[in-house]
């Protein structure tokens, strides 16, 4: 299980710095123009919130309950919350205050006895470990 958290860590860090490539390539290509959509945002605040849960849980054996403890701030207009961790895993939801009844969820590991997050609006229920899964946004 260590070896998969590193290896879920080092995907993350360079999905992170391969998608902050490709924003700056299409902010400072000639006539394009990249605008981040909610959907967009909120992935990117748990995909941080993932990287920092790991970092936390390779300090202390166990994964932070609240954001406050990853040092996290997101966004303005996002809400990140830790809906629920221990020892063995961590689920965590996203929303933007522009989605009312939408969110994004992400979960790793397992919690005794819950099933994987879902998401507010469509109710679809996470299914990749350490992937972020969306509702349709507006």
């Amino acid at each position: 299980m260590a070896a998969r958290r590193v290896v879920l860590v080092l995907v993350l860090v360079l999905a992170a710095r391969l998608a902050g490539a490709g924003a700056l390539a299409a902010q400072t290509s000639a006539g394009a123009t990249w605008l981040a959509t909610p959907a967009s945002v909120l992935k990117s605040a748990l995909r941080a919130a993932t990287a920092a849960q790991e970092r936390y849980y390779a300090a202390n054996g166990t994964y932070a309950v609240s954001v406050d403890r990853l040092g996290l701030r997101p966004d303005a207009g996002v809400r990140l919350d830790i809906l629920g961790a221990g020892a063995s895993g961590w689920q965590g939801r996203a929303v933007h205050q522009s989605q009312p009844g939408r969110s994004c969820v992400v979960f790793v590991g397992s919690l005794a006895g819950a099933e994987p997050p879902r998401t507010d609006g469509d109710r679809e229920m996470a299914g990749e470990e350490g992937i972020p899964l969306c509702d349709r946004m507006r």
